[in-house]
């Protein structure tokens, strides 16, 4: 009896401690293994594409009457729209589903950010399938991309790409502001916003696991 007691407590600790700012920031921030991509800097391998990953699936959005990219996804359509306008290199879209994420992808890019897209990947459903159907879409003289996604999901990412034979260069976006970790005691009140983003580290954790182990060959 005691020790089911002791159980219950340190489970609700832990579910505490996942739901304040600072955990959730150290476990999203220890995803974060790439730099921010400098446009200027000289790199061993130049990109010849943009590759975007999809976030979500799309949305509906009554008050335009059609659909809308998810959160995540518009997030990184801004960031590659802006690197396309800094580099001019060509883009792919990537994302599948039963409405494929692509179509309303470049659709955003055009409509929202002036940017035309060159490729769309549209059987994927998970980011191994991004990087395996990127390279039956991209001509096959193609063997470098600067791929575009969030930090915290840009290990797994360029895992996968870079097992589907392409070299990468990250250009990881929305990066975790460094600037809130200074110790206040707001920061230690349980939200569930925070809780939501240290479910969302923990199961890049275990995606990128599987992955390293599932497709070493």
């Amino acid at each position: 009896m005691i020790f089911k007691t002791w159980v219950v407590w340190l489970a609700l600790v832990i579910l505490y401690l996942f739901s304040t700012q600072p955990v959730a920031s150290l476990l999203i921030r220890s995803l974060e293994c790439y730099p921010v991509f400098n446009p200027n800097q000289t790199l061993p391998v130049e990109p010849e594409v943009i590759v975007i990953l999809g976030g979500g699936l799309p949305r509906k959005s009554p008050e335009m009457s059609g659909f809308r990219p998810s959160m995540y996804t518009l997030e990184r359509l801004r960031y590659g729209a802006w690197l396309h306008h800094q580099t001019d290199l060509p883009v792919l879209v990537s994302g599948g589903g039963y409405r494929p994420e692509a179509t309303i992808m470049a659709d955003s890019l055009k409509n929202d950010f002036g940017v035309e897209t060159r490729w769309l990947e549209k059987q994927s459903t998970t980011t191994w399938e991004n990087a395996l159907y990127a390279r039956e879409v991209l001509p096959e003289e193609i063997q470098s991309v600067l791929l575009v996604t969030h930090g915290w999901h840009m290990a797994r990412a360029a895992l996968s790409f870079e097992r589907a034979g392409f070299n990468v260069v990250p250009a990881p976006g929305m990066l975790a502001d460094s600037s809130k970790d200074s110790f206040r005691i707001s920061r230690w009140l349980p939200s569930a916003r925070h809780l939501s983003d240290s479910e969302r580290a923990l199961r890049e954790y275990a995606g990128y696991l599987w992955y390293w182990l599932a497709y070493r060959h």
